[in-house]
């Protein structure tokens, strides 16, 4: 029954030359009840890097301070933060992890991050600790439904207006076929500026 969880939240993510942009609905279920809709299922992990995360309330709870409080303690003990990509190496290892001994995380992620030498990154993670660098994607029953959006209007310089403008579009397209009520969208962006809130999607707020 927690499995469930994944299929009916929503994540959705792209990464462009200038930044990674991540939204997230807001909505906390509990079997078929809605416990509430402003929750922010987008973690800051460090300056620089945004891990979106959409599953089990216990597990997105446990798992994001996990991994926070683990890349906060080697960059005191080294003097200088993981990178990128080094984070989700340590990441995806310790979802799978989970699932070898039994006792799996059921979360899906979106983990964005920027640094000068590559710009804006983004990567695919899931419960079973699958992995991959993609230049846009999204989780959920919700992220089936505008792949052919994100297809269409991907570009990877796009500004950080237009990427918002094609989230807003997607979750336009979330509300209008989806059987789900997912009202509210978190969004945030990195970029070298560092993590940006942005205005919250909503049934108001669409195109």
């Amino acid at each position: 029954m927690r499995d469930v969880t994944l299929f009916l939240q929503c994540l959705l993510g792209i990464g462009c030359r200038d930044f990674t942009m991540i939204a997230s609905d807001q909505t906390n279920m509990e079997s078929i009840l809605i416990m509430k809709d402003d929750e922010d299922k987008l973690y800051e992990i460090s300056d620089k890097l945004l891990m979106g995360m959409s599953g089990d309330a216990g597990d997105r709870a446990q798992f994001s301070q996990f991994v926070s409080k683990n890349i906060l303690l080697y960059k005191m003990k080294n003097g200088y933060e993981l990178d990128t990509a080094a984070v989700t190496h340590f990441t995806r290892k310790n979802l799978a992890e989970a699932v070898q001994n039994k006792a799996p995380y059921i979360v899906n992620l979106l983990l964005g991050g920027f640094n000068e030498a590559e710009g804006g990154q983004l990567y695919s993670l899931d419960h079973i600790g699958s992995c991959i660098k993609v230049p846009y994607a999204s989780h959920g029953l919700g992220g089936l439904l505008i792949s052919g959006l994100m297809s269409s209007f991907y570009k990877p310089d796009l500004t950080e207006s237009q990427a918002y403008d094609i989230l807003t579009l997607c979750v336009y397209e979330i509300h209008k076929r989806l059987f789900m009520n997912l009202s509210n969208f978190c969004v945030k962006s990195v970029s070298k500026d560092g993590i940006k809130t942005l205005p919250v999607i909503g049934p108001n707020s669409v195109l």
